[in-house]
């Protein structure tokens, strides 16, 4: 049954499967392995563009770079601490070093008082190949998951799901595509009244900072020690001559008012929102801070939850970032791609209209 999902397959044989199938989605049940799949597929794609940082950087997607969509790759999800930013900085292999690197920066990073949760070279070890341990888990959790247990039993029955790999794909819908961004099992709002915002997450984001637990533990400063990590690849990525761009995703309007507001919070994102550019000017990298939707003339109807954007959101980050010159040589044709896909009548609050 895990075979047969796709659940345990090893990464090599995964990307294979995507590389015959491009319409396919890859996504585990048991044990995600973000950072695994993620850095493999660096590793084995060898992009020379990367959009990288937590899930919130999963939206940005191959077709939206114009002439050089076939050298970008989605690493989002592999990055979830500075901590992680400096090893991947440091690990990556020097012929595998982008030319240019979208990083997104979550806040929280930058708070003491949330310790870094993986170790960024355990993880990317993962996968590699056929694993006993990683059966066991997978037998364990299926059994802790009888209603899967029988839908994956028919499902073998029937035949196998030719463009979803691994049990959360084949359950949900969702998955990662070929080009590294994630394919939403979320129902797309057909009417103003479905478009209305609702935080997806449970608990929602703006309880988390109201009660100021999870990623969100009062803070008065940005931690010295972490913008050091930060300070410290941004210096070896200016040396190595990659071109970075900063980027800050959005927060609801609800959440950042509180951001703002609460004097458990306020100092800190003051300090964030300061310092961050002002980190990535020092080392001459472009910087776009998207913390607020309104600020590139959208709305919380572009996220589907609390910290997440859609891909219409990236659409405009992207537009955004093409006012800086080096940003505009580095991606070349996006933004005729990108007016195409504004103008679309096609295009909603989360899809873009990308063209075939």
């Amino acid at each position: 049954m895990l075979q047969g999902s796709g659940e345990v397959w090893p990464l090599d044989r995964v990307f294979a499967y995507q590389r015959a199938y491009p319409d396919s989605l890859y996504l585990r049940g048991t044990d995600q392995a973000f950072y695994a799949y993620k850095y493999r597929g660096i590793v084995e794609k060898k992009r020379s563009i990367l959009a990288a940082g937590s899930s919130r950087m999963m939206k940005f997607r191959a077709a939206m770079f114009g002439d050089r969509g076939g050298a970008f790759y989605n690493a989002g999800g592999m990055l979830n601490s500075l901590r992680d930013v400096r090893d991947f900085c440091r690990l990556l292999p020097a012929s595998r070093t982008p030319d240019v690197l979208l990083l997104g920066v979550d806040a929280w990073w930058l708070n003491e008082s949330v310790p870094p949760v993986f170790s960024f070279e355990e993880e990317i070890s993962k996968g590699a190949g056929f694993s006993f341990d990683e059966h066991i888990l997978g037998i364990r959790w299926l059994l802790k998951h009888p209603q899967t247990f029988a839908n994956e039993a028919i499902s073998l029955v029937r035949g196998p799901h030719t463009l979803a790999i691994g049990i959360s794909a084949r359950e949900k819908g969702g998955g990662f595509r070929p080009d590294g961004s994630f394919n939403s099992p979320l129902e797309t709002p057909r009417s103003e009244a479905e478009w209305a915002f609702v935080d997806r997450e449970s608990p929602p984001i703006i309880e988390r900072v109201k009660g100021a637990f999870a990623n969100f533990p009062p803070a008065s400063r940005v931690s010295p020690d972490r913008l050091a990590l930060l300070d410290e690849a941004l210096a070896s990525y200016e040396t190595k001559r990659v071109l970075v761009i900063g980027y800050l995703p959005p927060f609801s309007s609800e959440v950042v008012a509180h951001l703002r507001s609460d004097p458990r919070h306020s100092r800190f994102w003051s300090d964030f929102r300061r310092q961050m550019p002002e980190l990535f000017r020092k080392h001459g990298f472009p910087v776009l801070d998207a913390s607020e939707t309104a600020s590139l003339g959208m709305d919380d109807r572009a996220m589907s939850d609390g910290i997440h954007a859609e891909e219409t959101f990236q659409i405009h980050v992207l537009k955004a970032l093409l006012h800086d010159d080096r940003v505009r040589a580095a991606l070349p044709g996006a933004e005729a791609i990108l007016d195409r896909a504004l103008a679309s009548p096609a295009t909603n609050y989360w899809n873009p209209d990308l063209g075939p």
